[in-house]
């Protein structure tokens, strides 16, 4: 979001204000940060579509998550490894002709939708639903759709295993900038880092920086992640919770590879190298447009100059004590870089 535009009321130019407060949404109240921007010359007070859509963003994200509602991704996730159409799952729910649809694109379902599209994503209860609304299938889309949902049960639980393993969590919350974890997400976000920056500097303490940076910058300015990852506050900055986990899976599918670089003294440093085609067709044009700014900002900045960064920033200088998560409704907004 640009820091500074012309105003709209006079010659002069207004700055990005950000401030605390509350606002209510469906009967409920949340804690936001309003952004809105305050004519130097003037001094009016106005926003923009842009600030409207984060200050709300915020909004909707806690209703989602204290409501247990799932987030449009996750709900086109759940049709999508069914393998049917959005007006097929509309049929099977019960939710109209375009609900689904509609929720996928972003419209907030009710508790009590919500909570039956979260019910649906466990294939044994879906398999229920499916059986109830046969009449909605032709006999072969009804034998295949069995099969499908048949296949899942078997094979669901190690997808959702290694899941687990990889992130803190698994489902959109505060500590994943409410995107659900996307492996393949994670593995492109390394290529694109590890092509990108100087090669000398592609180590663990560096490359965990850049995503941290990455997925809180997109925040600040969308109001979700990128990657779905959870941070921590350790000594050397914040980093992926389970980041060896995820290091080891990346390479263990050959996505990345490492190499130790002999040092003057004796010793060794690891870096990382990749050679996958970066997919560029898994991000959205605002989320390019983000990792194409951190990589200006910091693709050719050595590792403790970044690290020395990332010590600026209230998240770590108040949660590092204690090693906790970062919450990304709590500190992207603080972000200095």
């Amino acid at each position: 979001m640009k820091q500074r535009i012309e105003c709209p009321y006079c010659d002069g130019s207004a700055n990005l204000h950000k401030e605390a407060k509350e606002i209510i949404y469906r009967k409920e109240s949340f804690k936001i940060v309003a952004h809105f921007f305050k004519c130097e010359k003037c001094s009016e007070e106005f926003t923009t579509t842009e600030a409207d859509t984060i200050s709300l963003m915020q909004a909707y994200n806690q209703y989602r998550e204290k409501n247990n509602i799932p987030f449009p991704e996750e709900i086109a996730g759940i049709r999508s490894k069914y393998d049917l159409p959005a007006s097929k799952m509309s049929e099977v729910l019960g939710l109209g002709a375009n609900g689904y649809s509609n929720y996928e694109n972003g419209e907030i379902p009710t508790p009590a939708y919500g909570n039956l599209i979260s019910a649906a994503s466990e294939p044994q209860t879906f398999m229920n639903f499916l059986d109830k609304a046969k009449d909605q299938f032709s006999v072969n889309a009804f034998k295949k759709a069995k099969e499908k949902v048949s296949y899942l049960i078997n094979t669901e639980d190690e997808t959702n295993i290694l899941c687990e393993s990889l992130n803190v969590y698994n489902k959109p919350n505060n500590y994943t900038g409410y995107k659900k974890p996307e492996l393949y997400k994670i593995a492109n976000l390394f290529t694109y880092f590890i092509q990108y920056s100087k090669p000398d500097f592609n180590d663990k303490l560096k490359l965990n920086k850049l995503l941290f940076f990455t997925d809180f910058t997109h925040y600040k300015n969308h109001g979700s992640s990128i990657s779905g990852l959870s941070y921590r506050a350790i000594q050397y900055g914040p980093v992926p919770a389970n980041y060896d986990n995820i290091y080891a899976y990346l390479e263990n599918e050959q996505l990345i590879s490492s190499q130790f670089l002999k040092l003057s003294n004796g010793g060794a440093r690891e870096v990382f190298l990749s050679n996958a085609e970066f997919d560029k067709s898994l991000f959205s044009d605002e989320e390019l447009e983000t990792l194409a700014n951190i990589k200006v900002k910091f693709a050719n900045m050595s590792t403790w100059d970044i690290v020395d960064l990332s010590h600026l920033e209230k998240a770590w200088k108040e949660l590092e004590a204690n090693r906790e998560l970062i919450g990304y409704q709590d500190y992207a907004f603080e972000l200095l870089f």
